[in-house]
C-alpha cells in the first residue's frame, strides 16, 4: 500500500545517505566547501557538548552577512528529508550564530571539515567525532591536522572570511592598501599556541608576524599585515582562486579594484585618486549596497 511504499522510500533514501557517508564519497564542490568551512568554524565557530550530553555546532556571523549563513543552512539542509539547523540571534550585539545540534547535520559536517582543520582548535571536533562515535555508533575516524600548503584549497578563505579585514589608507601623506588578520595567541582550552598556522600564513604571504598584547597572555593576539605589494599580490593570486563568501568579498572586490590602480600608478592622476576614494568609502562599514550573486559558486 501507500503507506509501505512510502516507509521504504524513506528507509532506502536514508541507506543511500549512509552508504554515500561512510564511503567518505564527497563531490569536488564538497571537498572545497569543507576547506571553506574548516577556516569559517576555527575563526568564528564552535562545537560544544553541554552536562545533558547535547552537541552543539554554531558559527558566529555579522548581522549584514545573514544570506550567507541562510546559504550555507540550505546547502547542508539539501541532503536531508527532514530539515535542520537554524538561526539564533544575539541581541548584544550585531551579530547572530549557525547553529547545528541534529545526529545528521553534524555527522554531514564531520564529513565535509574532517581533515581540514590547522589550528588547535582541532580539539574540538575531535570531541565531537568521540561524542559521536560514542553516542550514535558511528565509527568516524579522526584526521589528523592539514598540513598541506595552503595554495591547495579554501581553508585561508574561510579563516580570513572569520577574522580578516580589507583597508584603504587614504590622506595626503599616504595612499595605501592594507590587510590585517588578527587572532588571539593561544587557544584557551588546550593553551596550545596559534604561532605555528599563523608563522605558516606569514611565510605563504611574506609578511612578518606581529603581536598586540592586551594585558594578559590569555588575550594578547597574532596580527598578520600585508602592505607590500608583492604580498598583496600574493594574496589577490590566493583569493581569485579561493573565493571569499561573506560581504567581505566585496570588500576585497573594491579593495583589489584601488590595488589595481596603484599598481599601475593611476593614482597620481585625478581620476585615479577618485576611485580609490570612491572605493574606500564604499568598504567595511560604509557599505549599504549587497551584491550577492557569488554565492551560486557554493551550489552542490
Amino acid at each position: 500500500n501507500i503507506k509501505q511504499s512510502l516507509i521504504f522510500k524513506i528507509k532506502w533514501l536514508k541507506s543511500s545517505y549512509f552508504y554515500k557517508f561512510h564511503t567518505n564519497s564527497k563531490t569536488n564542490l564538497e571537498d572545497k566547501l569543507g576547506g571553506y568551512l574548516a577556516g569559517l568554524i576555527e575563526g568564528d565557530g564552535y562545537i560544544s557538548i553541554n552536562n545533558k550530553n547535547k552537541a552543539l555546532l554554531g558559527i558566529t556571523f555579522h548581522i549584514k552577512d545573514l544570506p550567507l549563513a541562510l546559504k550555507l543552512l540550505d546547502v547542508i539542509n539539501k541532503r536531508f528529508l527532514i530539515k535542520k539547523g537554524y538561526i539564533a540571534n544575539r541581541k548584544q550585539n550585531k551579530s547572530f550564530e549557525l547553529r547545528f545540534t541534529s545526529k545528521a547535520n553534524l555527522e554531514y559536517i564531520i564529513l565535509l571539515i574532517n581533515g581540514k582543520f590547522r589550528t588547535p582548535k582541532i580539539q574540538q571536533l575531535y570531541l565531537l567525532i568521540d561524542w559521536m562515535n560514542k553516542n550514535h555508533g558511528t565509527s568516524i575516524d579522526k584526521l589528523p591536522l592539514d598540513t598541506s600548503p595552503l595554495d591547495t584549497n579554501a581553508w585561508l578563505a574561510g579563516f580570513i572570511d572569520a577574522d580578516g579585514g580589507f583597508y584603504i589608507r587614504f590622506s595626503l601623506k599616504q595612499l595605501i592598501c592594507k590587510f590585517h588578520l588578527e587572532q588571539r595567541q593561544i587557544y584557551p582550552k588546550t593553551l596550545e599556541s596559534y604561532e605555528t598556522i599563523l608563522s605558516k600564513i606569514c611565510l605563504f604571504l611574506q609578511v612578518k608576524l606581529f603581536t598586540r598584547n592586551r594585558g594578559s597572555y590569555k588575550n594578547s593576539c597574532y596580527q598578520i599585515r600585508v602592505e607590500r605589494q608583492a604580498s598583496i599580490n600574493l594574496l589577490i593570486n590566493y583569493l581569485d582562486q579561493h573565493t571569499l563568501l561573506s560581504s567581505k568579498y566585496l570588500d576585497y572586490l573594491d579593495w583589489k579594484s584601488a590595488f589595481t590602480i596603484i599598481f599601475n600608478k593611476d593614482h597620481f592622476t585625478l581620476k585615479g585618486r577618485k576611485d580609490i576614494l570612491s572605493s574606500k568609502n564604499n568598504m567595511n562599514n560604509k557599505r549599504i549596497y549587497f551584491n550577492w550573486d557569488h554565492l551560486k559558486n557554493i551550489n552542490l
